[in-house]
């Protein structure tokens, strides 16, 4: 198949969220097809990420867009009901670009990324190509949770309103031949809020030759939280958990230290740092970073989806202690495998069992998770995909 992907934020460096696992998808499609990503450039030091991604066998075409140009872009969508992260990537060039593309380059699939790049969708393709949409999560259920547990009035008000705005826009995946999202969880949702397509589950991976249980000493009395923290959710979770969960913890284990790793922290959690937190920022080698822990913690108060925390510290042998919303996106047959505990209390206490009891965490270790690996593997999962798409383009071009 000839694939154009579409999404708004080059897919390089793969750190964390959205740019891994478009990448590792279109890695994997590659191999079996023909792929060319469009994507956004802001800044001529960006260039070099694009050089970086034609390595791995794709076709690169980029669109300018400034951060003026996306400001400009807010302010007339405040007298709009766009959402606004919609309106941030919204440009006429890139609109007229893949309309170009997908009507004059006999592309049999065009992939859009993420919500805010279903605005590009192209009408009147005379069924000769086949357009889906990748939502990953229900973004309206993220900013339902996100509105809930706000305390500021003025940014509760805002993501109020920008949650309304996404519930309406959603309803452009009914545009869409297919639709694709990361859990049973946010396909349920859509499915509640009157969303009416074809929507079917596309999980995230794990690059498995990375993920691998290597021999590194853990730290017994070492704790980890990671994620691309400027993400509201992964901050949110990493202050929850020092302010309320840990003091709870140094109470049992004094020695205790908890080890909040990822790119750009932002002040609030800078503010953090003391002598049993610390506050890492960027790590070249996040797989390191989980095996020297005793135990990796997900308290998400709030999000959707499935959280790469988790799926790729259980493949390590890293036991995980999450709150009910991080886990439940997950595959029950991963899900059985995370001590998921919503109480701020008994989440200290499970935390201090893995802290003081070593053989729980090398049980945990030993436990075969040969299955876990296999349906987890970015390989098996873009097949199914890869099968997926060309169903879909077969059904399409026999109406």
């Amino acid at each position: 198949m000839n694939v154009l992907i579409i999404t708004t934020r080059i897919p390089y460096p793969p750190y964390r969220g959205d740019k891994l696992k478009i990448f590792n998808i279109a890695k994997q499609l590659a191999k079996r097809n023909t792929v060319t990503i469009i994507t956004f450039l802001r800044s001529r030091n960006q260039i070099k990420e694009i050089e970086e991604l034609k390595k791995y066998n794709f076709k690169v075409i980029y669109i300018k867009i400034s951060i003026l140009e996306s400001c400009i872009n807010i302010i007339r969508a405040i007298f709009s009901s766009i959402p606004f992260q919609v309106a941030w990537y919204r440009s006429e060039e890139m609109h007229k670009k893949i309309k170009e593309l997908i009507v004059d380059e006999n592309y049999d699939v065009a992939y859009f990324h993420l919500i805010r790049s279903a605005q590009y969708i192209v009408n009147n393709t005379d069924n000769s190509v086949l357009q889906v949409v990748d939502f990953t999560d229900a973004v309206s259920l993220y900013l339902d949770r996100f509105t809930k547990i706000e305390k500021n009035p003025v940014k509760k008000y805002l993501l109020g309103i920008e949650k309304k705005r996404v519930e309406k826009y959603e309803k452009i995946a009914e545009k869409f031949n297919v639709v694709f999202i990361c859990s049973e969880v946010d396909r349920e949702y859509l499915i509640n809020k009157d969303v009416k397509a074809n929507i079917k589950i596309l999980r995230n991976g794990v690059d498995i030759d990375y993920f691998v249980q290597d021999q590194i000493k853990y730290e017994k009395n070492r704790i980890i939280f990671t994620g691309n923290m400027p993400y509201y959710a992964n901050y949110d979770a990493a202050i929850y958990f020092a302010k309320e969960i840990f003091p709870q913890v140094l109470k049992q284990v004094p020695q205790a230290k908890f080890y909040i790793v990822g790119q750009k922290p932002p002040l609030r959690v800078r503010a953090l740092a003391n002598d049993s937190v610390i506050v890492t920022g960027y790590v070249q080698d996040i797989k390191k970073e989980y095996l020297k822990s005793a135990v990796n913690v997900a308290p998400m108060r709030f999000g959707a989806g499935t959280l790469n925390k988790i799926i790729e510290s259980i493949v390590l042998g890293v036991p995980v202690v999450a709150t009910p919303i991080a886990a439940e996106g997950l595959p029950d047959e991963i899900k059985k495998y995370v001590c998921v505990i919503n109480d701020s209390n008994d989440f200290a206490n499970q935390v201090v069992q893995f802290l003081k009891d070593t053989k729980l965490r090398e049980q945990f270790k030993e436990q075969d998770k040969s299955v876990i690996r296999e349906s987890l593997s970015w390989e098996n999962i873009v097949n199914q995909f890869n099968i997926d798409l060309k169903i879909e383009l077969s059904k399409l071009k026999s109406q």
